[in-house]
């Protein structure tokens, strides 16, 4: 199994650039997946996180209103709070250590997109991460939001991203690392660049809607997910906002 190394701040938070993490996404694939390298296809995210990290999978309940979409347990615990449609309340439930939790939410129709976006994104939790948490099974959390040995991820994982980034906490800066690794592992970079120049000598919007279109279908992505992998490589403006939502419809069209 591949092992990233990398440095860490004086809380255990790592020190990594996003070219760091691009090679980092592409060593797992190559490890795991590696036809998808040479062959670009969608990266079987579940049994990455399942078989290749070794995690075991939950589903629950994560709040009453979908706030959460996933949960990374990275101690033994018997403090996970999941919400009970049955009560209509919170409960505490136990977790082993290196346990990730998806809300059940993600598993309703339409939802796939992002339902392997927080797969990754857990996992990304527990590559980079597990060293913040994992010295002592009774550690208690140092975030005051989180009072125990686990990273609830929210809807609005962006929020800090208009925040400079020397303003960010540890949690904010843990979360953006886990939502650029987890691109980074759903869409190696090689394959970005491979299908970015491909297109690369139209600019038009029709051209980039069949090169989004492109990313979402060999991916199994996101449009929002492929529009912003493509902007970390130059293939579309970093100020780019288009909706590319109807970008496979025009693909198919073609």
């Amino acid at each position: 199994m591949y092992t990233p190394s990398f440095r860490v701040s004086n809380t255990n938070i790592p020190i990594v650039s996003k070219d760091e993490l691009d090679v980092f996404g592409e060593r797992f694939v190559m490890d795991f997946q590696p036809e998808a390298i040479t062959h670009p296809q969608p990266i079987n995210i579940e049994e990455f996180v399942e078989y290749y990290l070794k995690m075991t999978m939950d589903y629950q309940y994560l709040s009453h209103n979908g706030i959460y979409l996933g949960m990374t347990v990275f101690n033994d615990t018997n403090k996970v709070a999941v919400y009970s449609p049955e009560t209509k309340r919170a409960e505490y439930i136990s977790a082993k250590a290196r346990t990730v939790i998806i809300d059940n939410s993600l598993l309703e129709e339409n939802k796939e997109h992002r339902y392997r976006f927080t797969l990754g994104h857990e996992g990304s939790h527990e590559i980079l991460h597990s060293v913040v948490f994992g010295y002592n099974p009774d550690q208690v959390s140092f975030f005051t939001e989180q009072p125990y040995p686990m990273i609830q991820c929210r809807v609005d994982l962006g929020h800090y991203s208009n925040k400079p980034v020397n303003q960010w906490t540890d949690h904010e800066r843990m979360e953006w690392q886990a939502n650029f690794l987890s691109s980074a592992i759903l869409m190696p970079k090689s394959g970005i660049m491979a299908i970015g120049n491909s297109f690369a000598k139209k600019r038009d919007i029709t051209t980039k809607m069949k090169m989004v279109g492109t990313v979402v279908n060999t991916y199994n992505v996101s449009p929002d997910a492929a529009r912003n992998r493509l902007k970390r490589f130059g293939y579309l403006a970093a100020d780019d906002d288009s909706d590319y939502s109807l970008s496979t419809a025009i693909l198919r069209t073609v």
